[in-house]
Order: C-alpha cells, then sequence, then structure tokens
C-alpha cells in the first residue's frame, strides 16, 4: 500500500475546502431501538435542542458543541440516507458550488424546509453512485457541548470532521469519479483484496479517509459508519457496553496497517455496522508516506 500526497491526477488541486463529515442521516428500521444503541453502547446524547425544520419522526443525537450529528430516520432497511460535509464558511461554499458547476455536476439548492431541518445557513445535494444524497453545507448551530448518558465519550471532530462511512456502491469506477473529480476527495490509498475486490480510501482533510468505497461483486450499500473517541480507555469502555448489551462483535480490537485506527467494530440494530476507535493516522499533504 502507499499513500501519496497528491493522490489522483491534478490531485493538489484545490478548488474543494471541505471540512470532513458534518452530520450523518441513517436509515433504521427500529429507532427507538437505534437510539438506545446509540446513547448507551456509543455513547451519544440525545440533542438539547431541535432544528425547527426536523420531522416528528426523526431522532437527532449529539457528540459535540453541534446541535446535533447523526439523525435517524425510520425506513424498511438500514442505510444511509445522506452525509452532510462542512465547508466552513460562506466564502468556502460559495467557492464549493462554483466548483461544482465547472465539473458540470447535478446538483440543487435546498430549500429553506431543509436548511431548517439540518440547522444550517447553506445546502447543495448531490446524489453519489451508491445513492447516497451529499450535502455541502455552512452555517451550523452550535448549542454546547456533550454530556454523554455514559460519562466519558470525547468524539473527534473538528476540522478533521466526524467520523467516516464506507459504502459498497455498484459501479466503483463512476463513485471514485464523483467523490475525486467532482467532489475534490484525494485518494489516500487502495486495498487490492482479491481479483475485482478492492477499497478505496478517499479524504478531504489530513484524517486518513472520510470516505472508503469498495468494490465487491453485487454486494453494495452501506458497510459501516466510523465515530473516532480521543483515546484507547475509552475504545475498551465502548467495547465494555457493547458486549455486556450483547451487540455482536463483528471485529474484535485490533489495529489498521493503513490508517492506524485501533478499533473494533459491531453490529448495530439496523443491521450495518459501526466502528469505533481511537488514534486514526493524519495524512501531511506535503509528503508521500510510505507503509
Amino acid at each position: 500500500m502507499r499513500l501519496t500526497a497528491a493522490g489522483h491526477p491534478g490531485g493538489t488541486r484545490r478548488d474543494m475546502e471541505l471540512r470532513g463529515i458534518a452530520y450523518l442521516g441513517l436509515d433504521v428500521p427500529d429507532v427507538a431501538a437505534w437510539t438506545t444503541f446509540g446513547t448507551d453502547v456509543v455513547g451519544f446524547m440525545p440533542a438539547r435542542s431541535r432544528p425547527a425544520g426536523a420531522a416528528d419522526d426523526t431522532v437527532l443525537l449529539k457528540a459535540a458543541e453541534r446541535q446535533w450529528r447523526v439523525a435517524l430516520h425510520p425506513a424498511a432497511a438500514g442505510g444511509l440516507r445522506y452525509a452532510g460535509c462542512e465547508t466552513g464558511s460562506e466564502a468556502g461554499f460559495a467557492a464549493a458550488v462554483e466548483h461544482l458547476g465547472r465539473e458540470g455536476a447535478t446538483f440543487r439548492h435546498g430549500d429553506e424546509a431543509e436548511l431548517a431541518a439540518r440547522g444550517v445557513r447553506g445546502l447543495v445535494a448531490l446524489t453519489d453512485p451508491s445513492g447516497v444524497q451529499v450535502e455541502l453545507t455552512w452555517g451550523p448551530v452550535y448549542d454546547g457541548g456533550l454530556v454523554s448518558p455514559v460519562g466519558v465519550p470525547r468524539f473527534v471532530a473538528g476540522e478533521l470532521g466526524f467520523g467516516h462511512y464506507v459504502v459498497l456502491p455498484p459501479d466503483l469506477d463512476a463513485s471514485a469519479d464523483f467523490y475525486v473529480r467532482v467532489l475534490g476527495f484525494r485518494l489516500s490509498d487502495d486495498v487490492v483484496i482479491a481479483p475485482g475486490m478492492s477499497l478505496q480510501f478517499l479524504r478531504c482533510t489530513p484524517r486518513h479517509h472520510t470516505v472508503a468505497i469498495g468494490g465487491f461483486g453485487p454486494v453494495s450499500g452501506l458497510h459501516h459508519v466510523a465515530f473516532e473517541v480521543d483515546d484507547i480507555d475509552q475504545v475498551g469502555y465502548a467495547l465494555d457496553r457493547a458486549t455486556r448489551a450483547g451487540h455482536p462483535i463483528t471485529a474484535s480490537l485490533g489495529r489498521h496497517r493503513n490508517d492506524r485506527m485501533l478499533s473494533f467494530y459491531l453490529r448495530s440494530p439496523a443491521g450495518f455496522e459501526v466502528e469505533i476507535g481511537c488514534g486514526g493516522r493524519l495524512v501531511d499533504e506535503r509528503t508521500r508516506i510510505e507503509n
């Protein structure tokens, strides 16, 4: 494996200055079960305030100073409905919209109802080749820090963004083009698992990856979402809580070779997996890093 500073042809271009994931909208068949999982195992808290436009059947969870980070939407099957990526400023948002226009991307501006529901001042929405609505935003609402029901989690977010997600799209090349050319992500590395099976790890901040896309034949959909905490003790506490609650541990505690994250995976009540870890690698854009 190799990490490169450029990552793709034209990879030093910085038309888009995204700050990683701002929020995630999850489809879950059992909102109550996922709410309990999100608070009692992961360590989120119910949002202390709600955007005016949030639907009554949507549960919002808080992980840091931002008003909310995870939205739970009732649905027949589990998955990722939308992911917000923050631009950081009104000027950055305008530059992102200009970039999308130059790339010939199909996008739309959010209406007043969507802005109210997300709790942001600006939003444009695109759909990635796997069906996830990717939203570029600016101007979030902040309403105070996290007071976790389990007492200890401190989630790594800020300018690195809030964790990452991994999707298995029906067309890997189309998804790579969407995230790299259209959204300006850079390739950190790719992993060839077997002929016709690979994972590409893509970044838009120094975090090793914000999105990973995988080609695994006919398998498609959301594989997992990941949340990073700031020390190993919190990973251990989360593993203890998950085990006590009886959630299946799908990958035991270990460290990834490429992003150095020390983490474990568990099955969430919606079927897709959740990764909780610490110590994720930061990629220095100025240098080439070899594994």
